[in-house]
């Protein structure tokens, strides 16, 4: 095999390297968003799972007063399947960023490998956060907000309904945030983790290949 062959092969090495370093950034990201910050945004699969859905009827028996709930559930919906919308930019932003730094690292020396440090997840997950963030601002004030008076009967006075709307409005930006990214952190630690020891297992086994392959190494 001469010079120019050897090259060639351990060119294509290295291109099967980063494209398998890209794969596992996709498939990561993937399960994180239509697994993982899914099931933190869609719909629960019980009612008596819904903590918005639930706050709303809470309010309302406590308030001895009752709440058209055909309206309250179509609302409490139409919120889940907004903030569901903010999945796709996620995916699409946090794979662009972690692969651009897989495509743009140029491999000049021989058992130099692409390394994903927690440091590098810092500002893509703090995006992130803004993203699901904005998206919850904006679900809370055109949808549940602008809807919350027709879950009301007519003899409903507006003293209970501004306390009831004040109420929800405490919950949905303290405790019900809280809880979200209390649960979005813990998820995505835990696929951040996994990711960086995926790269790093690629890694191993890349440099494995490139120092004993006999094809690579032009061994007769």
């Amino acid at each position: 095999m001469n010079d120019d062959e050897l090259k060639k092969f351990r060119e294509q090495h290295k291109k099967n390297y980063k494209n398998a370093l890209l794969d596992n950034i996709k498939n990561n990201t993937d399960v994180l968003v239509d697994q993982d910050i899914t099931s933190l945004l869609k719909k629960p699969p019980l009612d008596s799972m819904d903590m918005i859905k639930s706050k709303y009827l809470d309010l309302a028996k406590k308030n001895k007063i009752v709440l058209n709930t055909e309206i309250l559930t179509s609302m409490v919906d139409e919120y889940h399947e907004f903030m569901l919308t903010c999945c796709d930019s996620i995916k699409k932003y946090r794979c662009k960023e972690l692969c651009s730094k897989v495509e743009n690292k140029e491999l000049k020396k021989d058992n130099e490998t692409i390394k994903l440090l927690k440091k590098d997840f810092n500002t893509i997950n703090k995006e992130i956060r803004k993203i699901i963030k904005d998206k919850l601002s904006s679900g809370y004030e055109d949808i549940l907000m602008k809807n919350t008076n027709k879950i009301f009967s007519d003899d409903v006075s507006d003293i209970v309904k501004t306390k009831i709307v004040d109420s929800i409005s405490t919950y949905v930006k303290g405790a019900y945030q809280k809880q979200l990214f209390d649960s979005f952190e813990m998820k995505i630690l835990v696929k951040d983790t996994t990711l960086i020891n995926s790269c790093n297992e690629q890694n191993e086994r890349y440099i494995f290949t490139l120092n004993n392959s006999r094809l690579l190494n032009d061994i007769k």
